[in-house]
């Protein structure tokens, strides 16, 4: 099921095929290599990976004119991409046989809240801090890691120096800065794997 609604955003965008299932694999090694896992059990750490896929299930409601659009969006453009959000948490909750899959739980909270940031200035809630799940958190960041790594309809790819620049300095966004420890902890390992093509 998860895996069936994850590839009909594929039709929607060029970039979200390979996109979700990097998110999959980043969030997964995330879990299992770094103290960010502690506490959860294999099994949770399997559904959160795959709970992972479904963040940008929202963008289905979201018009071609502004998911793919090539330039910078406008501000009410702006507004209808965030509400992708809301759409995926509402999608999700309307799927009875989703409901009982144990990564219904977590992949609505990452729906809804994988662009809240630490510091309060993210959406659709303004959560902060410890507001915002772990594992939202860390889909916030794999999504912000892989959006700068990858071409886009809207921009090119930023060399791999910029990216952890701009991850560092909180171009992209503030973040929980032990997740940013742990993150730049394995980040060579994950390049590797970008590199060697298995995200």
């Amino acid at each position: 099921m998860i895996e069936a609604l994850s590839t009909a955003i594929e039709f929607r965008s060029a970039e979200s095929g390979n996109h979700v299932r990097r998110i999959h694999d980043i969030t997964r090694y995330l879990l299992l290599h770094t103290e960010l896992g502690a506490g959860l059990s294999a099994e949770e750490i399997e559904q959160i990976a795959l709970a992972s896929i479904m963040h940008d299930i929202g963008k289905i409601a979201v018009p071609d004119a502004i998911l793919n659009k090539p330039g910078k969006l406008t501000a009410e453009e702006y507004d209808v991409m965030k509400s992708h959000t809301v759409q995926g948490a509402k999608l999700l909750e309307k799927i009875p046989q989703l409901r009982e899959n144990g990564a219904y739980h977590y992949a609505r909270d990452i729906a809804l809240h994988h662009h809240e940031r630490y510091d309060g200035r993210g959406y659709p809630e303004g959560l902060q801090g410890d507001e915002i799940s772990i594992w939202a958190q860390i889909v916030s960041l794999a999504d912000a890691y892989d959006a700068l790594s990858c071409k886009r309809v809207y921009k090119d790819a930023f060399p791999r120096e910029k990216v952890l620049e701009m991850i560092r300095t909180g171009q992209c966004g503030i973040f929980n800065p032990k997740m940013l420890e742990c993150f730049f902890a394995v980040e060579p390992e994950l390049s590797k794997l970008y590199k060697a093509g298995e995200l």
